[in-house]
């Protein structure tokens, strides 16, 4: 058991390692990319990894690396800013529902159960049967139910954080609910949110672009990691580099965040031992 508390500890850091490479090198595009992420015939069509395009090149010339590049700053860049505005209204409404009275409880907590239980990749597709396939159409449309999973988990903690008796002492002593929730609810909520952001934020990453792939999503000629995975399916036995690249994009920052997620869960498991001991 302690030789796998310390692997999680350091599973983490090396997953925060490799996120921390693939922002800066997503953020950095404009400097690192050698080409333009649109333009055409830079190189020869569908050739492989060599010096001159390190990612080879696709059907119509233009540069992979350039364009995976470019690609994963909207990827990421559209993820964070949803999961800070998910987590953030998420954890706000369970935070009310929990210390609201009888009536707002239950029926707060009937609409966050409602929408947990609705999957959001279908909230997203029927949004782009009504409005056309697009990026923001996907996440606009997954957004809906996407906060529930967080609103859930702020709801349940601050009702247990309610029920300590340093919360009750408070409250007897004429604490409001806004500084019961700042002084009590929000130190506990804090490291619990921080896990499920990342266990969610690779799980939005990787619906991004699995809609983008099946066409719902990014549209050409976006260098979105989805629309580039879907725009080289065709090239598998061919030109496999253009599946390859794109793909490897997505699983390592889903593995890094995975990774993350799961260091910071040990960690808190372990205070929390501390805290019964």
């Amino acid at each position: 058991m302690r030789a796998g508390g310390r692997r999680r500890p350091a599973l983490a850091g090396v997953g925060a390692a490799v996120l921390a490479a693939v922002v800066v090198a997503v953020a950095l595009a404009p400097w690192l990319a050698p080409f333009e992420p649109s333009e055409q015939l830079v190189g020869p069509r569908l050739s492989g990894p060599s010096a001159a395009h390190w990612l080879g090149t696709d059907r119509f010339g233009r540069d992979v690396a350039s364009r995976l590049l470019h690609g994963g700053r909207e990827t990421l860049a559209l993820a964070g800013a949803v999961l800070v505005v998910l987590v953030g209204g998420g954890g706000l409404a369970g935070a009310l529902v929990a210390v609201g009275g009888r009536w707002v409880g239950a029926v707060g907590q009937r609409l966050i159960d409602l929408a947990v239980s609705v999957p959001a990749v279908l909230v997203a597709l029927a949004f782009v049967g009504l409005r056309g396939p697009s990026l923001a159409t996907v996440i606009g449309g997954a957004s809906l139910v996407w906060w529930a999973p967080f609103a859930r988990l702020s709801c349940s903690v601050v009702r247990a954080a309610m029920a300590q008796p340093s919360a009750v002492a408070a409250r007897g002593l004429g604490a409001g609910r806004i500084e019961l929730l700042r002084h009590e609810g929000w130190p506990r909520l804090r490291g619990p949110m921080l896990v499920l952001a990342a266990v969610e934020a690779g799980q939005l990453i990787a619906a991004i672009a699995g809609l983008s792939f099946l066409g719902f999503g990014a549209q050409p000629p976006s260098p979105e990691w989805g629309a580039m995975l879907e725009e080289g399916r065709a090239y598998l036995s061919t030109a496999p580099h253009l599946v390859y690249a794109p793909g490897s994009a997505v699983l390592l920052t889903v593995l890094a965040l995975t990774c993350i997620s799961e260091g910071l869960r040990e960690g808190l498991d372990r205070q929390a031992q501390v805290v019964v001991q």
